[in-house]
């Protein structure tokens, strides 16, 4: 079961486990268009929660359902913590009766930046917004369920956006770069995007397994936003003089981001037997299935 199936990442899953040949259930909360047979649930509500999983009967259940916009978290706290811990406390404690192994999909922003290169599942966390403090409580009610669920961090999920209009830092790039709108990219704050249908293949491939705790599951690459806008250019043929770099200090943003919240994937990679996808190859994958 992918909760949160009509999000970029939950999507991706969906088409993954089809492709698997895994029996797929996946939840909504508004948006439906786009996938067969899903079961609307609110992660808020313990009974919408416990029916869907009374529904579906699943061994496996993703949780991709988050509030996930930073800002907005900074600036509705209670919400923040009420979808991203109570709401992923209500679904591992179903998954905990049901015995169903529970994954869920956490970030790079739980860690604050300082150390200033990539960081490992074993690295201690200290996140900086109220976004990251809610997803990290999220982990930690997750772990606590069960000794076999798993976390999985990603970082600035990109792909194709399938299901609803909403865009990610790739397509709003290259939607901006075709409508010949100058973009504005920080050069000083550094991540791993992650390429969603790679992700998802990835994630639920470390899931069916015996894996469990913690798990970086991002792309390989550490990037600034302006190198990462300089690539999509590249692969796509825009126009790379409407970018331009500006540092974060320039352009004060509500929640405090890491400067440098790249993860180190070897342990996904040693896991997968397999190299994590790196950018320029989930763009070139990403401008070849447009």
């Amino acid at each position: 079961m992918v909760v949160g199936a009509s999000g970029l990442l939950g999507q991706h899953m969906m088409s993954a486990g089809n492709e698997l040949g895994l029996a797929m259930t996946g939840t909504y909360n508004t948006v439906k268009e786009g996938i067969p047979g899903a079961i609307q649930m609110e992660i808020t509500d313990p009974d919408s929660v416990s029916r869907g999983l009374e529904a579906a009967c699943p061994e496996l259940v993703v949780l991709c359902a988050a509030m996930t916009n930073v800002d907005q978290c900074e600036r509705e706290p209670d919400a923040a913590y009420k979808v991203n811990m109570e709401g992923t406390l209500n679904v591992a404690a179903e998954c905990r009766s049901s015995g169903a192994k529970l994954v869920y999909i956490s970030t790079d922003y739980v860690f604050n930046g300082l150390k200033g290169m990539r960081y490992h599942e074993f690295e201690p966390v200290d996140p900086l917004s109220i976004y990251a403090k809610s997803k990290l409580e999220g982990e930690r009610v997750t772990l606590d369920a069960g000794r076999g669920n798993l976390v999985c961090r990603v970082s600035v999920v990109y792909g194709w956006n399938r299901v609803s209009g909403k865009s990610n830092f790739v397509t709003w790039i290259v939607d901006s770069l075709r409508n010949g709108r100058e973009v504005r990219l920080y050069d000083d704050q550094y991540v791993s995007p992650t390429y969603a249908p790679s992700a998802a293949r990835d994630i639920l491939e470390l899931g069916l397994g015996k894996l469990k705790g913690v798990c970086h599951t991002s792309g390989p690459d550490c990037l600034s936003r302006y190198e990462i806008g300089t690539m999509v250019a590249e692969v796509f043929g825009l126009d790379a003089s409407l970018l331009k770099a500006v540092s974060t200090a320039e352009m004060p943003l509500l929640a405090k981001r890491p400067a440098v919240s790249c993860l180190g994937v070897d342990l996904a990679e040693s896991e997968l037997g397999r190299p994590m996808t790196g950018l320029r190859q989930g763009l070139e994958l990403m401008k070849a299935s447009e």
